[in-house]
């Protein structure tokens, strides 16, 4: 007896088999490593940054050595940004350059719009959800955040101004007592 071969669309079906096999493999195997990774915790922004008037009795704000850099324990969040007094500054600056510069044509346009956009977006704060803060420290002249999933946050780690770390440039007394009204916050949550 001869065999005869299987027809050509029988083929085509069990090569869409084996390839839709193989794709469901590569997607378990997948899902398997993303859960197993662990995953930076989600950062979240505030535009505008609060102003004193909306600081309420309770609500601490303490100021780097040169004022530069504020943090802010607002309501149930932990914001960290440039100081009102550093945002009008750049403000004021943008706008005398914006006087200055030549505005016509194409890169004058561009240069209007970047300089808008840098304007509007200058007050932005990082926001910390106490609920999601596990504890707040003070440790080697820093404010470490342990967020609940363990990821720990030094503020202001990676910026410099004039060569000294910015993390640091908190005056210790200051830094303590926000790291205690933190925890007093944190603790005041359900």
């Amino acid at each position: 007896m001869t065999q005869v071969a299987p027809p050509v669309h029988r083929r085509w079906i069990g090569g869409l088999i084996r390839a839709g096999l193989v794709v469901v493999a590569i997607v378990v195997v997948a899902a398997w490593f993303w859960r197993r990774t662990p995953r930076p915790p989600e950062i979240r922004i505030q535009t505008q940054a609060p102003t004193a008037a909306a600081l309420g009795p309770s609500d601490v704000q303490i100021f780097s050595r040169d004022s530069a850099v504020n943090l802010i324990l607002q309501g149930d969040n932990v914001l960290a940004g440039l100081s009102p007094k550093t945002i009008a500054k750049i403000r004021s600056e943008l706008d005398a350059s914006a006087k200055t510069d030549d505005t016509t044509g194409l890169g004058g346009s561009i240069a209007q719009f970047v300089k808008k956009t840098v304007a509007d977006k200058i007050g932005t704060h990082v926001v910390y959800p106490v609920a999601e803060i596990r504890d707040i420290r003070y440790d080697g002249g820093e404010i470490v955040i342990v967020q609940t999933n363990g990821s720990e946050t030094r503020l202001f780690k990676n910026v410099k101004v004039n060569k000294e770390p910015l993390s640091q440039a908190f005056p210790p007394e200051d830094a303590q007592r926000f790291v205690e009204a933190v925890r007093a916050r944190k603790r005041a949550v359900p």
